[in-house]
């Protein structure tokens, strides 16, 4: 388990650094792992001075450092691992339950709801176009991340992970890459910067 853990460290080092310095192979995620830094900013300044502050930071901290591994194995290897998506799960659930503890099964059946609705999305796109267009770790992915943003989040968290993942694709043609309406990328490194960006917003409203 330590070696595992040592290895997803240095894979997601290198991926940011990579990124961040906007060097290949992660150089079409140079927005994502800047906006990873932006949210965690934005959130440190909106704590500033809140006296409940213990809770939503430490959360925050396991939230950024989860995405951020997701970003580095996903954008490496094409796959959400089950352990990272039951770790967003657990994480979810367990800040749903110390935050708002009367809303904690609301938010269960919430995501219930909508691992239910992307599922059918993806079955659906599947049976129009005759290819996923969607992964399964990216419903699972999306389910779990319900447990941190609530159902309500979904679509801000999809609208940021579109665009985001519009820009990486403008980033590969630029870099002279072939795409087509049937090119495949990871899409797990734009949901996270969604989930990341909602759930930092939700914490200033609150």
């Amino acid at each position: 388990m330590m070696q595992a853990l040592r290895k997803t460290c240095d894979r997601t080092s290198r991926f940011f650094r990579n990124a961040l310095a906007w060097r290949p192979p992660e150089r079409q995620y140079f927005g994502v792992a800047w906006g990873l830094i932006a949210g965690a900013v934005w959130l440190a300044v909106g704590l500033a001075g809140d006296p409940g502050w213990a809770l939503p930071a430490l959360a925050g901290c396991y939230l950024l450092v989860l995405l951020a591994s997701v970003c580095a194995i996903d954008g490496r290897y094409g796959i959400i691992p089950d352990s990272m998506v039951l770790a967003l799960a657990v994480g979810g659930a367990l800040q749903a339950y110390l935050s708002a503890p009367e809303d904690f099964w609301w938010r269960g059946f919430e995501a219930l709801l909508v691992f239910a609705a992307a599922s059918l999305f993806r079955a659906g796109y599947r049976w129009l176009r005759g290819y996923d267009g969607l992964g399964f770790g990216d419903v699972k992915f999306v389910a779990a991340g319900s447990l941190w943003i609530g159902a309500e989040g979904i679509p801000g968290l999809l609208l940021i992970a579109v665009v985001s993942a519009l820009v990486s694709l403008l980033i590969l043609r630029r870099e002279g890459h072939d795409l087509d309406g049937k090119q495949a990328i990871s899409f797990g490194p734009h949901l996270a910067i969604g989930l990341w960006w909602i759930w930092v917003l939700g914490q200033q409203a609150v």
